[in-house]
């Protein structure tokens, strides 16, 4: 009887569920920790591909190398979790209401900021204004189609995937709320050295919670990569429109 009641006992116990490895990997890593890992682990092959790169090369192509790489095994991470947890949902379902909706909010969050900045007077970020020096016409426009697609891989996968993965978003919605604005201030410090001014850093925010409710929405990456590299081609027309005036 009081095997009965001990088997019992295990048989009905919760048992915690694992972000990365599902049922399988309590004993392999802790949950909390597979986000920040994932994003230390993403800076440091960065920095070894700057030193290793020869510098007129890195100038040539430095977004297919700096986010080439990166995005490879990002993808290859998303597919080891795929296989370890199959019922993950990876690419989440689109609709057009949350597409319109944050297309629109994207832009703008965009056209406030420019806005701000022009009325202060501060100008283009130095980041924009060197914007392909160094490059002939070809390696410029690889660049460009990088940009629209490399970057909104990566840091899809990392902030709105693994970042935003750190609290249990399912549970509730004031967890939900919470990993949004965890995920969007993170996403904002990865960006806070390569802009200078004010405006740039609280749109770096805003679309930081735009990204991680289009995740949480569709259930998935494809809206927010969508919406990530629709926001790189308004943010290079934009720069592109303001150098044509004058900025």
């Amino acid at each position: 009887m009081a095997d009965q009641a001990t088997n019992d006992t295990e048989t009905h116990r919760p048992k915690m569920w694992h972000l990365f490895w599902g049922n399988h990997g309590l004993a392999l890593m802790p949950w909390l920790l597979i986000g920040p890992a994932v994003y230390v682990i993403y800076r440091q092959l960065v920095k070894l591909l700057m030193k290793h790169t020869p510098y007129t090369t890195l100038i040539a192509y430095d977004i297919p190398i700096l986010y080439g790489p990166p995005a490879a095994l990002l993808v290859m991470t998303l597919f080891l979790q795929k296989r370890f947890n199959p019922h993950l949902s990876l690419l989440g379902t689109i609709k057009s209401r949350h597409l319109v909706i944050g297309l629109t909010s994207v832009a703008i969050a965009y056209a406030v900021s420019i806005g701000i900045s022009i009325s202060l007077g501060l100008g283009r970020e130095l980041t924009m204004q060197g914007l392909g020096l160094g490059k002939s016409e070809p390696q410029f426009l690889l660049m460009i189609l990088s940009l629209l697609v490399l970057p909104p891989i990566v840091e899809e996968i990392i902030f709105r995937h693994f970042i935003l993965g750190i609290l249990p978003f399912k549970n509730n919605i004031y967890i939900a709320i919470s990993a949004v604005i965890m995920s969007a201030v993170f996403f904002m410090y990865a960006h806070f050295k390569s802009y200078s001014f004010w405006p740039t850093h609280a749109l770096m925010l805003s679309l930081g919670l735009i990204f991680a409710v289009a995740r949480i929405q569709s259930g998935g990456l494809s809206l927010p990569v969508i919406l990530h590299s629709s926001a790189v081609a308004i943010a290079l027309s934009a720069n592109y429109a303001w150098r044509s005036l004058g900025g």
